[in-house]
Formats: C-alpha cells, sequence, structure tokens
C-alpha cells in the first residue's frame, strides 16, 4: 500500500447496520455477516457459558467512564471482511472507530435532540419484515445474539439522533455555503501527483525532523537547479515501497475524498501543476509534493445533488465534532487480550504468503 494512504481507522458512520451487529459472534472472527439459508436459521445458536457470557463483558477502553467491551467489538468487526495478519492494528483501528461512536452518542444524548417513538417502531418493523425474508425472526435473532429487544432500539435511536442533528444543521443556506467552499471535493476534481517520501520514526525528535526537511530541501533545490528530474530523485530518495519499481514518485490521479491522508491531498490541491511543494508532513514522514496535471470536475447543480452535498457535509460535521470531543475526553484504551483472536494454523495461507507463491509462479 502506497504511503500516503489514510491510516486504516475505519470509517465512522451513524447509519448503523444492525442486522451482522445482532449477529456478531463471541468466536473473534472478523467476516461480513451473511444472510442464513432457510433451512440453517432455524437452528437455534449455541448458547453461550457462563464464562463466555464473563468474558464478553471485559472492557476494553472506557470513554467518559462508559466501557466498551469485548462483545462491542466482536459486534463491531463482525460487519465487516478484515484480514487478521496484523491483529494489533485491527484492534487499534476498531477501538478508534468504537470510541468515536461512543462520543458521537455522547454528545448528541447531552444534547436531547427528541426520537419519535413510531420513527423506531418503523424501523424495527422493517427489520422483522427483513429477518422473515430471510427465513429467520427478530426473537430467534435476539435469543441468538444474547440481547434485548431494548438494544435494538437504542440502536435505531441513535441513527435517527445523528440524522436529526444532519438535518438540523444542514440547512439549505448551510449547504449552498459549504458547496461553494468545497468545489474540489463535490465536483470530482482529481491531479496528477508524484511525491518523495522520506520517512520518520513515530519518537523522532524535532532534530530529527529538521534533517528530515533539510534533506527534502535540498533535492528540491536540485531539481529546480535542473541538476536531476523529479522521477529521478523520487528513485533514488523515495522510501515509498510503491515506488520500488522505480515509478519516479507517481501515484496517478486522485480526488479529495479518495482516502489519501488530509495533509497531503490538501497541499496537493493548493498548489499548481509544475509547482513543488515545500516539505510535507504526514503520519508517515516528509513528502515533496508535485501536480503533473488536473482534470476540473463538473459543476453541480445544488438542488439535484442535494443529498450528496449533504452526506459529505455530514461527514465534516462529524469530523469537526469528533475533534472537538476529543480535547476534553477522559479515554482509556487497554492492551489488546492476548486470545482475543484465534491463532491461525502454522500452514494457513495470508496474502503475504500468496503474494509470494503468484510471483514465484510468475519466476517460472
Amino acid at each position: 500500500m502506497r504511503a500516503i494512504v489514510r491510516p486504516g481507522v475505519m470509517i465512522l458512520a451513524m447509519v448503523l447496520v444492525v442486522v451482522p451487529a445482532l449477529r456478531g459472534q463471541a468466536q473473534g472472527t472478523a467476516k461480513k455477516a451473511e444472510a442464513p439459508a432457510p433451512a440453517a436459521a432455524k437452528a437455534a445458536a449455541p448458547k453461550p457459558t457462563a464464562a463466555e457470557l464473563a468474558l464478553m463483558k471485559q472492557v476494553l477502553a472506557t470513554v467518559n467512564g462508559e466501557p466498551i467491551t469485548r462483545r462491542d467489538l466482536i459486534e463491531f468487526l463482525s460487519q465487516y471482511q478484515i484480514s487478521l495478519e496484523d491483529p494489533q492494528q485491527v484492534y487499534t483501528d476498531a477501538i478508534e472507530t468504537l470510541i468515536n461512536m461512543k462520543l458521537v452518542t455522547q454528545y448528541l444524548t447531552r444534547l436531547k435532540i427528541p426520537v419519535p417513538p413510531e420513527r423506531v417502531d418503523e424501523a424495527v418493523n422493517n427489520l422483522k419484515k427483513q429477518l422473515e425474508t430471510e427465513g429467520t425472526s427478530l426473537a430467534q435473532t435476539l435469543v441468538d445474539s444474547n440481547k434485548g429487544m431494548e438494544d435494538v432500539k437504542k440502536i435505531y435511536a441513535d441513527r435517527i439522533r445523528w440524522i436529526e442533528f444532519v438535518n438540523q444543521r444542514g440547512t439549505d443556506a448551510e449547504l449552498k455555503k459549504y458547496a461553494a467552499s468545497h468545489k474540489d471535493l463535490l465536483n470530482g476534481t482529481q491531479v496528477k501527483v508524484s511525491h518523495i517520501l522520506l520517512r520518520i520514526e513515530p519518537k523522532a525528535t524535532d532534530a530529527d525532523k529538521a534533517k528530515v526537511r533539510q534533506q527534502l530541501a535540498g533535492i528540491k533545490k536540485d531539481i529546480e537547479a535542473k541538476k536531476t528530474t523529479f522521477a529521478e530523485a523520487a528513485n533514488k530518495f523515495s522510501q515509498d515501497p510503491a515506488n520500488s519499481q522505480g515509478a519516479g514518485g507517481d501515484i496517478g490521479y486522485f480526488g479529495l475524498n479518495n482516502g489519501i491522508v488530509e495533509e497531503f491531498s490538501k497541499a496537493a490541491f493548493a498548489l499548481k501543476p509544475g509547482v513543488i511543494s515545500d516539505p510535507i508532513e504526514t503520519p508517515y514522514g516528509y513528502h515533496l509534493i508535485l501536480v503533473t496535471d488536473r482534470k476540473e470536475g463538473t459543476q453541480l447543480d445544488f438542488d439535484q445533488n442535494r443529498p450528496h452535498i449533504l452526506n459529505q457535509y455530514a461527514a465534516e460535521l462529524q469530523k469537526d465534532l469528533l475533534t472537538a470531543q476529543r480535547k476534553t475526553a477522559q479515554i482509556k484504551i487497554n492492551d489488546m487480550p492476548k486470545d482475543l483472536f484465534p491463532a491461525p494454523p502454522a500452514d494457513a495461507p495470508t496474502p503475504a504468503k500468496a503474494a509470494e507463491k503468484t510471483k514465484a509462479k510468475a519466476a517460472k
């Protein structure tokens, strides 16, 4: 993975998925929950033992005194297809996302945004119908997941409360103002970028960082003096693994919502084609950025694209909310339990092993 992609913290979306959350099991897998076949749906899941129930209550983190438990983590991960090649990263990303969810929920609860009971009831009824089409029932699903109806209603209430919050803030006037100041994001503008990365260690001192910035400044000076080209310098100095094949630092086209780290993408979109940036710091280190092309997007009609604008506005609103809440929140994260994820068999294939096997075949 190229060293400018946003770190793997999962995107927080308050439009919660209820069915997979109910089906999350305690075995610690992280595969996308699938609808059971009708015949299989009738078979009740094994009733968890007292020891298993106690284990699921293990506290992994607290947010302003509220716990995030092992059950919360397993149920969250059950909604995704996730590689466990790096369990610690999976744990860190999932816990950070659950903390974000907790912070948003706590904030909205303090605002006392009313949630009409009939809207929650309507959502629950729709869930019942969905489960029935899959050959099971809400009652059976609740038993299998060791949850109650109040748990389901709370999930939907939190979802509806977020939607109400966004709609209250996202008036037409506010959305038009947002659209005017975020044209590149909304209209699909893309830039083609090359970069040179010099990595820094997480515990790097100010002196270490200054040394890296000075080295990049020297590289930039040589490029501008025509002593070398950007591509030649990238091939020689860049520490981005994706440049190992002599790509000249070229990472292709991307937009502002393509998962690139914010510091990098903002700097790139602020540059004119052909101009090299000063050293830009990201979680990976320092970069020199060169925009080699720019494709302007199409102008948006507000009325036709209001839902799209609202979605982007909601994401920005959520990010700002979390930034503010984390400044004062009391957050504690415990170490990952050693038995959280079952160890794979010694001969189990991994993405890395699969890649090596593919390369070996190609070499033949």
